[in-house]
C-alpha cells in the first residue's frame, strides 16, 4: 500500500479517519516525494482536515472508496490555520529493484 502512485492518484479525494467524537474526513492535499537512500524510497501524504476538530499526532484507521482500510501515522504539522489543520504521513519503502538486463 506504501506506493506513491497510488496514492497521487487519490490526490483531492476524502479519507475518513475514525476516532472516537466520530468519523473525521481529511482530504488528501499533496504527494510529496521525499529523497532516496540507504536502499529506500521516502515520500510523505499531507491531509487537509477540518480546524475545529485536531486529531493528536497518533495512529489512526483511515477509510478510502478506493484504498480500503489502513492505518496510517499522522502529525499534525505547520501550515494550520484557522481554515484547516495540516497533517503528515511519511513513508518509506524498499527501493525496487532495477529490472535485469
Amino acid at each position: 500500500m506504501n506506493d506513491p502512485d497510488r496514492f497521487r492518484e487519490q490526490v483531492d479525494t476524502i479519507f475518513l479517519v475514525d476516532h472516537d467524537s466520530g468519523p473525521i474526513q481529511l482530504r488528501l492535499a499533496e504527494v510529496a516525494d521525499g529523497r532516496a537512500g540507504g536502499g529506500f524510497q521516502r515520500f510523505s501524504l499531507l491531509f487537509h482536515g477540518p480546524a475545529d476538530r485536531v486529531l493528536p499526532q497518533g495512529t489512526y484507521d483511515f477509510h478510502h472508496d478506493a484504498l480500503g482500510s489502513l492505518m496510517v501515522f499522522i502529525v499534525p504539522v505547520i501550515g494550520s490555520n484557522a481554515e484547516r489543520i495540516v497533517y503528515e504521513a511519511v513513508f518509506s519503502r524498499p527501493m525496487p529493484a532495477p529490472p535485469a538486463p
